[in-house]
């Protein structure tokens, strides 16, 4: 609870800094906005505090080194209803090739309605059109076990009334699992690349900086990010989000962004989860200038083939297990009580379970039981020596073994 104490006193002093800052003279400094829009309706209702979040695909537009966690494949598709009729739609696909690379590709398009053109005079003339699309490809590689870096190239055409301009910019990513349980960093540089020409005029991209942390609270579906971020064309401003799983199955979440020039204006959203394979997200936020903004997404996940190497719990050589489609156990929770080390997991329907661990510098995991688990829980002496213990379990139905589930990381002291 002091942690959480702490985290929430930050954010609320951040708050008041951002509060504090005056208005941008940096504004229209910079060409192709477009390159750092919302367009993920998840991370969109957290008011794009992400890039410490960054665990699945749709950390390609925050933070490409938490591409490195994803733990199931997904297609998604999200569409924007901006003001004014003007509307974002994109396809995301994303994938995770060994548990250490992940991979994602997003392709998206603005539209708006056709402008109609005047003459000196006020005459009209005719009708201009103005869109812009991107195409993403990103990587994330798990460097060390806390470790993350990632990288994104990307490709974008932008079309001003006739006037055209295309060009490839650069993203680079790096995330990490602090001391804290639960508590994560991102840093990430986006959109560097050469300056765009739109018939003789030059325009630099919009390039950005972020930075943030977030919190994930150990055996409590609650989560919590801020992010700081400076662009070419802004003042340094904060976003904040929050978010609530109810039974694995339905989210709240609101987030903020705080900046000199607007009051406190939150962003809100809902997620529904459907077996751990279906996902639709809905974010709302209004504007008070511009009006109303509507964000829905829905995303397909499913599972990724892999092989694992652990020890045999009598032997010392290696044996490989295929990962099933079965689903792995969740919110892995690994403390220490009165000198007993104690492993807790989610219950998954008629499954047994088997439990691996291995320290930090070793490479190969292994089995802690003999044979499946009948309790969702395993407890025994604490470890002698001082080390960092990563512990992952599996459900086990009819001779078939899940994947790994995500780590818990224990520090033993």
């Amino acid at each position: 609870m002091l942690r959480i104490f702490r985290l929430v006193i930050l954010i609320a002093i951040i708050s008041i800094q951002a509060q504090a800052q005056p208005f941008s003279k940096w504004a229209g400094t910079a060409s192709n906005i477009f390159l750092r829009m919302e367009q993920s309706t998840y991370a969109s209702a957290l008011s794009g505090a992400y890039t410490a979040v960054a665990k699945d695909e749709n950390a390609l537009f925050y933070n490409p080194a938490g591409l490195a966690n994803i733990n199931k494949g997904a297609l998604a598709l999200n569409h924007t209803q901006w003001f004014e009729d003007i509307h974002i739609d994109n396809l995301i696909f994303g994938y995770n090739f060994d548990r250490k690379l992940g991979f994602a590709f997003s392709a998206a398009h603005l539209w708006m309605p056709s402008i109609q053109g005047k003459n000196n005079l006020g005459e009209k003339t005719t009708m201009l059109n103005v869109s812009s699309s991107v195409a993403v490809l990103g990587l994330g590689y798990r460097v060390h076990s806390s470790f993350y870096a990632g990288l994104n190239v990307k490709y974008f055409t932008d079309n001003l009334a006739g006037f055209k301009a295309d060009g490839l910019a650069v993203d680079a990513g790096i995330y990490m699992y602090l001391m804290v349980p639960g508590l994560t960093f991102g840093l990430s540089l986006q959109n560097f690349g050469s300056k765009l020409r739109y018939d003789v005029a030059q325009e630099d991209l919009p390039l950005t900086l972020r930075g943030g942390l977030a919190y994930k609270m150990p055996g409590f579906p609650f989560r919590i990010s801020i992010d700081a971020v400076k662009s070419k064309d802004t003042d340094l401003y904060y976003a904040g989000g929050v978010e609530y799983v109810f039974a694995r199955s339905f989210a709240l979440r609101m987030g903020n962004q705080f900046r000199a020039w607007q009051a406190l204006n939150p962003v809100f959203g809902a997620g529904f989860n459907i077996k751990q394979r279906y996902q639709i997200d809905y974010t709302f936020y209004s504007n008070k200038e511009l009006g109303i903004t509507h964000r829905v997404g829905f995303t397909f996940r499913f599972n990724i083939p892999a092989t694992r190497q652990y020890f045999r719990f009598n032997t010392s050589r290696y044996i490989t297990n295929t990962a099933s489609r079965l689903i792995p156990p969740q919110n892995i929770i690994a403390q220490i009580i009165d000198n007993r080390l104690l492993i807790r997991w989610r219950k998954v329907h008629a499954a047994r379970y088997n439990v691996y661990a291995r320290a930090a510098k070793q490479k190969a995991w292994k089995k802690l039981n003999r044979h499946p688990l009948y309790a969702n829980r395993m407890e025994f002496k604490k470890p002698l020596h001082q080390d960092t213990i990563y512990i992952v379990v599996t459900s086990v139905i009819n001779n078939a073994e899940s994947a790994f589930s995500e780590e818990a990381k224990l520090d033993v002291h």
